[in-house]
């Protein structure tokens, strides 16, 4: 078989390994579920007498459960879309590790305002957002609409993970068979005795 039919080929599979990315669809895993996020109710002291100043006292609550990511995902696309219906609230992203700084009660921590720090956390735009996550152990953060009341309301969260078929491998095979597919076999061997020689 002739060298041109060899670069002809090559060229063809050149073809094939660049566009794979563009034309399949990347193989992805799904998952969702549902939490349910603890809003705790503000304290209230009573005030100094002939001042009559209440002290009010609010909070975040943070989840007992922990959302865990392994460390494969770093390797994928993650997107998981978190939302909920309940207006004047919002839900925001935590590791797990900020529980430590918290008060555990019944079924959730109860945390002051600004004490934990927020990985991820919504606009107040419409009760939902994207978080490109990656790997650790998560806890739920609940916060707004301060009341004197204990609320409770349901976060959805659903979860995408899509290898990136775009990844260097397909992109340096298309390119060696480019390069055979344009220089044929004499060409490479130019360039392995330029590379030899300097």
């Amino acid at each position: 078989m002739s060298d041109a039919v060899f670069r002809f080929i090559a060229g063809f599979i050149c073809i094939t390994l660049l566009l794979l990315p563009a034309v399949s669809s990347p193989p992805s895993v799904e998952d969702s579920a549902s939490e349910v996020a603890m809003l705790p109710p503000c304290d209230v002291e009573s005030g100094v007498p002939f001042v009559q100043e209440d002290q009010v006292t609010c909070y975040w609550g943070m989840s007992e459960e922990i959302l865990s990511l392994p460390e494969i995902i770093d390797t994928l696309n993650v997107e998981v879309k978190i939302s909920w219906e309940k207006q004047g609230t919002w839900i925001g992203i935590a590791e797990a590790s900020e529980a430590q700084k918290c008060t555990q009660q019944d079924g959730y921590y109860e945390c002051e305002k600004n004490s934990v720090t927020l990985i991820e956390v919504d606009a107040l735009s419409d009760n939902s957002f994207v978080w490109n996550a990656e790997s650790g152990e998560y806890r739920f953060v609940a916060g707004g609409d301060d009341t004197q009341s204990l609320q409770q309301f349901e976060v959805n969260w659903e979860y995408e993970a899509t290898l990136d078929t775009s990844s260097t491998l397909y992109i340096i095979t298309g390119i060696v068979f480019g390069i055979y597919a344009a220089l044929g076999i004499g060409g490479f061997k130019r360039i392995l005795k330029f590379k030899t020689e300097s």
